[in-house]
């Protein structure tokens, strides 16, 4: 069974962790690098064969992932594969120029502005692009799972006030 690429920066990576999981538990497969990399195995060779394979590249976007060169050239490599690109706004992120072009006219499924149904719009808009999801899979998406002690950096993002303004207290631990 095919899968889709998980593209991120780690900085968010427990947060990608939790929605990697619910997506995987409504039948969808995914590919993320810590768990798709054995020990002694050259990871960029990984890389570019688990993109070169998959369905998707689920790009999650954020502060953290517009700054990182990996997500970058895995963005690249699916372009150039012409691998699927769904673009998920984990955060609300200026799309840097050197992704622009792969991104042009692309929608984007900006889940923080709805997180509890962030699983829901991600696994929809997989079915909609005939994603398969394997026979033993929850029907119905899951919400969002919770995400504490998360690696966002929410400093960047206006700090405490990004918790009012998005609703995003739940997910760090705030009420």
């Amino acid at each position: 069974m095919a899968h889709i690429f998980l593209s991120y920066s780690r900085r968010d990576g427990h947060y990608v962790d939790g929605l990697a999981a619910a997506i995987e538990q409504c039948g969808i497969r995914t590919w993320v690098d810590r768990r798709g990399i054995g020990g002694g195995e050259q990871w960029r060779s990984e890389i570019v064969a688990a993109i070169g394979r998959a369905n998707a590249l689920v790009l999650f976007l954020s502060p953290n992932s517009a700054r990182s060169d990996n997500v970058r050239k895995e963005l690249d490599l699916a372009d150039g594969a012409g691998v699927r690109i769904l673009p998920i706004c984990i955060a609300p992120t200026e799309i840097p120029s050197a992704w622009q072009y792969q991104l042009a006219g692309v929608q984007f499924v900006e889940v923080w502005r709805d997180p509890d149904r962030a699983v829901e719009l991600i696994v929809k808009s997989l079915d909609r692009h005939g994603i398969k999801r394997s026979g033993a899979a929850n029907s119905k998406p899951q919400t969002s799972p919770a995400a504490p002690g998360t690696d966002l950096n929410l400093a960047e993002l206006g700090g405490a006030r990004i918790f009012d303004n998005f609703k995003l207290g739940r997910w760090f631990g705030r009420k």
